[in-house]
Formats: structure tokens, sequence, C-alpha cells
């Protein structure tokens, strides 16, 4: 059973000041999303080695990095507060490497706490990051998924996500399905957003 909101979430731009916060965020939601996903090797080796603390500098320094560059940087990260200012979502994207005309975005992260599921905020924040990189010239946009993530990938398909690819990628070592899905206009995930 879903426990109960108690108020309302805002979304805005992540700040080199929320790094620390979204560290421990980032740590938590993804072992406790990820447990049953993978093997039981992968995720205790990121357990012991991917603590909040180096989630927070990987943060901080892609923060640093679009605050130093904004111009230059075309990536976008969202946070999401609930009312006392904590942290129940996440969501980051950029312009694809992979495309040399700069159209395709790709998501990185997209997480929300377990008590925040199933009252619109991943599609808020999906849609809120979309209309960001629609800003930044992106027409389209794809996000990988663990295969065996079927909450995820339901959720997705639900948004009007296609199932372009099925690809394997590697974490510690380990070969793990991922399953991609792709919107080719993005226009109806940013108005999701709103």
């Amino acid at each position: 059973m879903t426990a109960p909101i108690t108020g309302p979430t805002s979304i805005r731009d992540a700040e080199v000041t929320d790094a620390s916060a979204m560290g421990r965020f980032m740590v938590a939601t993804w072992l406790a999303a990820h447990r049953s996903q993978i093997p039981s090797s992968v995720w205790e080796s990121r357990r012991r080695t991917w603590t909040p603390e180096v989630s927070a500098d990987g943060w901080a320094r892609v923060l640093a990095e679009r605050d130093g560059a904004p111009d230059r940087i075309r990536a976008c990260f969202l946070v999401a507060e609930d009312e006392a200012g904590t942290i129940v979502g996440l969501a980051a994207g950029a312009a694809s490497g992979r495309d040399p005309a700069g159209g395709l975005g790709e998501v990185g992260s997209l997480y929300v706490d377990h008590d925040h599921r199933h009252h619109g905020l991943g599609r808020r924040l999906l849609g809120r990051l979309a209309g960001c990189l629609a800003q930044k010239g992106v027409r389209s946009l794809h996000i990988g998924v663990l295969t065996a993530n079927l909450g995820a990938r339901a959720f997705y398909e639900a948004l009007g996500g296609r199932l372009v690819e099925e690809r394997v990628i590697t974490d510690d070592g380990v070969l793990l399905p991922e399953s991609v899905y792709a919107w080719p206009d993005i226009t109806d995930l940013v108005q999701r957003g709103h």
C-alpha cells in the first residue's frame, strides 16, 4: 500500500548545494529499486563502493561543470522536493554524444522515492526534463532501463515510450540486459510535465 503524501511536491533545477542530498537520495533509491533486478554480487559490490559521498561528489562535479559553462553544457538536472524541502525525486538528462546533429537526448537518471510513487511525480519529472532538454535543442529522447525492471518499463510505455532496442550493458563485470525506450518527438512528454 502506498503511503499518503503529506503535501505537494515542487520540481526545480538542481543546485551544487543539493549534491550531498542528491547523493544520499540516489544511492538509497537505486539500491532499493534494483535489489531484485541484478545479481546479488553486483548489488553488494555497488552497496560497498558507491557510497552517498561518492555519488555526491559526482553530482557536485557535473553541476559545477553545468554552472561553469551554461551555454556549452546541454544537460538538465532536476530535483523534486516535498513541503519540508526533502528530495523525493531526481531526473537528469543530456543531449546525446552519439548524435552529431544534437537532436537526440538521453535520460541518465529518473528516480522517485518509493512513498511518492503512483502520484504523478515521475510523469511530471520526465515531462519537465523533456521540456528543459527541448530548450537546448533536443527533439527526441531515449532512456535505457534494466529489462528486469518491469515497473519502469510499464511506466515508460504508459507515457508513449516505444521499445527501440535491446542491448547488454556491463556492471561490475556482469552482463545485464537493458531495454531502450524512445520518444521520437518529445512534444507530448513536455505537455505531461505541466
